[in-house]
């Protein structure tokens, strides 16, 4: 592949004349063999040299000028100074690769291969060798690198992590979705065992799942912990399966992992909320249960008996579309009293602190304030044009705090005695603590008093 020469410096003619071999190597390998004369600047070039630059054939030496002028315009003056080196540095042969611009537009690219042939002073006269077009390889290249440059930026910034491990379970390559799920860089991982990231109990679990690939498994599916740096555990979902040599014989392990943690502890959240959600249904049921036997029981006619049930029914689900409804767990005590309030309008005067209260305490304070009112509509200050209700609430600090509550009516009839005979509704204003009852000639009157602390649990 040196060039084609004899040991005089001229081409070996016995050898040009195997034309028919020669040609058929040739065309096989897209191989031009050429010729310069360096003392005329004269080429020759074999039939197959003429096409690869696109030129017609010619059994005559032409200027190399001819052959320069081919050369891509980006790449001439490194072809000319590789050579000039190679020259003056004595080593005589010389490799390159370069893209020519045929007459036809075409660009091809084309490896060239030469030595240079000195006389018995030492001095350059001839340099002899071969071009091969190598645009079909350089096109595969360019595609590979493409290819490879579009996985790496895939890998580099996918939001899994992806690695490989050898089969004794240590890490060779990882992408940097790592360091953003357990804070590990790629290279405080790689050429480390897994072991030293996963949770010792687990490591048996990596060992099968290992053995069921070698064993024909094409891929295994899994849950796995993985330790961060700060010490923390990640679940991880795994998909893994084996990298074969051409003989099918294993070579690695190829991992994608994705993080779960968020998942993982919304469903454990789930399965919270879904027996809170069971304890709530039962406390409610049980509610409801009382409240309708209590009524019925209580009540002198069917007729009352309904209408009282489904106000008490109504209050305890305005109270509970306050607590689903709410960004925090409970109902703001003032959107729970507006709700049982809102049809009085300006005949109720409101004021106090803002509280949010608890589901529990939610519950049983809508039933006190419905029962207040239904009270103060059919007997007391709202039963009349004249009459009023003044609503006060606040935090009293003590020791352990204490919600107060105050229920005023005021301009309603005049009420001669306490009522003798003790109803349901009496007994729901009294289910949380001990409230003060007054009955009087200036109206009804009402005060609550809650540890802060059974109000917001």
């Amino acid at each position: 592949m040196g060039g084609i020469v004899s040991k005089s410096g001229l081409l070996n003619l016995d050898f040009w004349q195997h034309e028919e071999i020669l040609g058929l190597a040739e065309r096989s390998a897209d191989i031009g063999v050429w010729n310069i004369d360096l003392a005329t600047g004269m080429a020759r070039g074999r039939p197959q040299f003429f096409q690869l630059m696109g030129l017609p054939p010619s059994a005559e030496p032409v200027p190399m000028e001819m052959i320069r002028a081919l050369r891509h315009p980006d790449d001439r003056q490194r072809v000319v100074d590789g050579f000039r080196e190679a020259i003056e540095g004595g080593k005589d042969s010389y490799e390159i690769e370069y893209r020519i611009v045929r007459p036809d537009g075409q660009t091809r690219w084309i490896f060239g291969r030469g030595r240079v042939v000195r006389n018995e002073r030492g001095e350059p006269v001839q340099y002899s060798g071969v071009d091969i077009d190598i645009t079909s390889r350089k096109a595969a290249e360019e595609a590979l690198a493409v290819s490879e440059q579009r996985y790496r930026l895939l890998v580099d910034h996918a939001n899994d992590i992806v690695a490989m491990l050898n089969l004794d379970l240590v890490f060779t390559s990882i992408n940097p979705a790592a360091q953003r799920v357990l804070g590990y860089s790629p290279e405080e991982i790689v050429g480390q065992p897994l072991a030293r990231f996963v949770p010792a109990e687990q490591i048996v679990t990596h060992a099968d799942m290992l053995r069921r690939k070698l064993q024909g498994a094409t891929s295994t599916q899994y849950e796995m912990q993985l330790l961060g740096k700060d010490g923390r555990k990640f679940t991880l979902e795994v998909n893994s399966k084996l990298i074969l040599a051409t003989d099918g014989s294993p070579l690695a392990i190829h991992a994608v992992a994705r993080d779960i943690n968020d998942r993982k502890q919304a469903e454990e959240r789930q399965v919270v909320l879904l027996k809170e959600l069971q304890h709530r249904t039962k406390n409610m049921l049980a509610v409801v249960q009382s409240i309708a036997s209590n009524t019925l029981r209580r009540s002198d006619d069917l007729e009352r008996a309904h209408e009282a049930l489904i106000g008490r029914l109504h209050a305890l689900a305005r109270a509970q579309e306050l607590v689903a409804a709410g960004k925090t767990v409970g109902a703001p005590i003032r959107e729970l009293i507006d709700t049982q309030l809102s049809p009085f309008g300006a005949r109720v005067d409101m004021s106090g602190d803002p509280i949010v209260a608890g589901p529990t305490f939610t519950q049983s304070f809508a039933l006190i304030v419905h029962e207040l009112a239904t009270n103060a509509t059919k007997h007391g200050s709202l039963s009349v044009p004249a009459g009023s209700v003044s609503l006060k609430w606040q935090v009293e600090d003590h020791d352990d705090p204490l919600f107060a509550f105050e229920w005023v009516e005021k301009g309603g009839p005049k009420i001669n005695q306490q009522p003798r005979r003790e109803g349901f509704g009496t007994q729901l204003i009294c289910i949380v603590g001990r409230p003060t009852v007054s009955f009087c000639e200036d109206g009804f009157s009402y005060l609550l008093s809650v540890p802060l602390a059974e109000v917001i649990r």
